[in-house]
């Protein structure tokens, strides 16, 4: 069967907007920021054409200058004076008085100079020069062109500067043509530059205009900005600052948008969320506390509905116990056992949670944990033994809790001396999963393994030991490690036909 389109599906919250109510509606008001961009591209074409029109109306006219200065050289006074000659002659002073005259009518008319090639083509000689201001060259003083190529492509065409170049002096245009002999011979370049001072008031003049106008659109569209932030940056701020207290762990959150379009429908799409997790992390606070917390976490992040059932691993068993305890149990007032015994069960597990292991029940005063389940953990037999030896010394510092109390004056007499705790750790394969039945279940291990372990924690008893672990751990360990445990042979296990190998941890 063909799945439902869009169109045929219920009527969402957004859909259910009226198009005033939609959040893209107001943002057709920062469009304007669209506007602004097609200002700023308008004003530079205008910019470029102005100061190209400028630019490309003084080459012109620098082609025709240059050309006809350069007919109208004496070409044989030239080629008649030796290059490196530095004395001006009557050749040279008739060459300046035509070019003075030149200059005179022509106010952007900076400089007149004539160049001749050496044998280096880019090492030129100077054979006139005039300046309207600045220091003018001597006939025969040399000039290295070699990074001008602009300049040298003027021996043998007219051409003018691609752009203005500017200085100390100013900003000005330069224009080259050869001088050519009756055979057609470049026997020197005629140069001229040009105030390019047109363009630059182009360029000034441009840029004021667009920029007074386009600093008045950025006025009018920053109090648009202002009403627009004004509408979106509050509610947003508040989605921002919810969701960001929802990801640290503050349920409680909520936002209440009393709004109509986009901003009301993901704040109170927020606040169900909130809800949801606040209701999720009750109960897996709840149910942490009657299971292992990391079987609750594995638990509520199933997708499917939990089953029975299994699968084995080879993992590491924990078994301990409290040494008199029935003693204890006598002795103590019930108050002050349950006291003891929640102290001691929550002094244990912290030590068991923070070596990765699960605690699978607490067995009167044993405790039963597993390491590699659920969880997977390559170094399991390693986690166990550490943890081991970690429960053994805070048990040690435990009744300095307990200093000012009931339970302090009992420790501190002679009874004291009983409370020691026996622990066994075994490695080997279990069926970790769901035990029970549909309407009631728990997550256990089942296997030989638990026994051996508990069988292991009893045995401390007839070898006078703390903690003992099977020679299956003991081979998994690494050699840091395991040089701190000795071992006490092969020993009997009750209830199994083969003996194992067995280790004492040194504490």
């Amino acid at each position: 069967m063909d799945q439902p389109s869009s169109s045929d599906s219920a009527p969402t919250p957004l859909n259910e907007l009226r198009l005033w109510q939609r959040y893209h509606i107001h943002l057709t008001l920062l469009y304007g920021l669209a506007i602004l961009l097609a200002m700023l591209l308008l004003g530079q074409k205008v910019y470029d054409l102005r100061v190209s029109s400028e630019l490309s109306s003084l080459q012109k006219r620098l082609v025709v200058l240059v050309t006809a200065l350069a007919g109208s050289v004496d070409v044989q006074a030239i080629e008649e004076t030796p290059l490196d000659n530095g004395e001006a002659g009557l050749a040279h002073q008739r060459m300046r008085g035509k070019f003075a005259k030149v200059m005179a009518e022509d106010a952007l008319l900076q400089s007149i100079y004539v160049f001749r090639q050496t044998e280096e083509p880019t090492q030129l000689r100077f054979f006139v020069d005039i300046v309207r201001d600045g220091e003018e060259a001597v006939p025969g003083e040399p000039y290295d062109a070699s990074s001008l190529l602009t300049l040298l492509k003027g021996f043998s065409q007219p051409v003018v500067e691609d752009q203005p170049q500017s200085d100390s002096f100013g900003t000005s245009l330069s224009g080259y043509a050869p001088i050519r002999n009756a055979q057609g011979r470049s026997v020197g370049m005629l140069g001229v530059d040009v105030d390019a001072k047109d363009i630059e008031l182009a360029k000034k003049d441009v840029l004021t205009s667009t920029m007074t106008v386009f600093g008045g659109a950025v006025a009018a569209l920053a109090l648009l900005s202002l009403v627009v932030a004004q509408n979106i940056r509050k509610p947003l701020s508040q989605i921002i600052d919810a969701a960001t207290a929802i990801s640290e762990g503050e349920f409680a959150t909520r936002i209440e948008l009393d709004r109509k379009d986009e901003f009301g429908i993901m704040g109170r799409q927020i606040d169900q969320m909130a809800t949801q997790l606040q209701q999720r992390e009750f109960i897996r606070q709840t149910f942490g506390r009657y299971v292992s917390e990391m079987v609750a976490e594995n638990l509520l992040k199933e997708t499917s509905d939990t089953v029975l059932g299994g699968e084995e691993r080879v993992v590491s068993i924990l078994f301990s116990d409290l040494k008199g305890y029935t003693t204890l149990s006598e002795q103590l007032p019930p108050a002050q056992l349950v006291k003891m015994l929640n102290d001691y069960f929550g002094a244990m597990t912290a030590i068991i949670d923070a070596h990765g292991g699960c605690v699978i029940e607490f067995l009167g005063d044993g405790i039963l944990a597993v390491f590699g389940a659920p969880q997977r953990m390559d170094n399991h037999a390693e986690q166990a033994v550490r943890c081991a030896l970690a429960m053994q010394e805070r048990l040690k510092a435990l009744p300095e809790d307990w200093e000012g109390e009931a339970l302090g004056e009992y420790f501190n007499q002679d009874g004291g001396q009983d409370f020691a705790m026996r622990i066994g750790i075994h490695t080997g394969p279990v069926v970790a999963g769901n035990l029970g039945c549909p309407s009631r279940m728990k997550y256990a291990v089942i296997g030989d393994s638990v026994n051996v372990a508990a069988r292991l924690e009893a045995m401390n008893k007839a070898l006078n030991s703390d903690t003992l672990i099977s020679g299956d751990t003991f081979n998994q360990l690494p050699v840091a490690l395991a040089k701190n445990l000795h071992s006490e042979g092969v020993q009997k296990i009750d209830g199994r036909e083969r003996s194992l190998p067995v280790y004492a941890v040194s504490t």
